[in-house]
């Protein structure tokens, strides 16, 4: 496997992973919002759980790592510059920021419903949104306050 076509699965694994960590977060969360506190107390699959938070942190990984790399304030595309002449500046900006932008709109949802609208109904899903508050501030950190030496 020469290294384009390595780039290219990885991507499409990261790509892949996203988007179950997203239908499966999804899924919770509008399970959570949906709850009528009278059918007793909500439970979730452990499995559906573990799926979130293993994939959780690759997620948030990618996109800490992509804005630290991107320097002070800098696009979170900047360090894909090679990648933007093999495949497209186009295509390359657009899979970064769709990333960042399914990222920042799951983890909002999971810290609305999670921690602000329904708080007492399922505690993992308070601690998720929690956790992605946490990590958004320290995202913002690298991508303002890092810089390269």
């Amino acid at each position: 496997m020469n290294s384009r076509e390595k780039e290219i699965m990885l991507g499409i694994i990261a790509v892949v992973l996203l988007l179950i960590y997203v239908f499966t977060l999804g899924r919770l969360i509008i399970s959570v919002y949906g709850w009528d506190p009278m059918a007793g107390d909500f439970t979730a699959n452990q499995n559906t759980l573990w799926v979130v938070n293993l994939i959780g942190g690759l997620v948030s990984a990618v996109v800490v790592g992509n804005l630290a790399l991107a320097g002070t304030g800098g696009t979170p595309d900047s360090q894909v510059r090679e990648m933007m002449k093999a495949y497209g500046a186009r295509l390359m900006k657009g899979m970064v920021w769709s990333y960042i932008i399914m990222w920042l709109v799951i983890g909002a949802a999971s810290f609305y419903v999670g921690v602000i609208r329904c708080p007492d109904v399922f505690e993992p899903l308070n601690a998720m949104g929690k956790t992605w508050l946490g990590i958004l501030v320290g995202a913002l950190y690298a991508w303002f306050g890092i810089k390269k030496s």
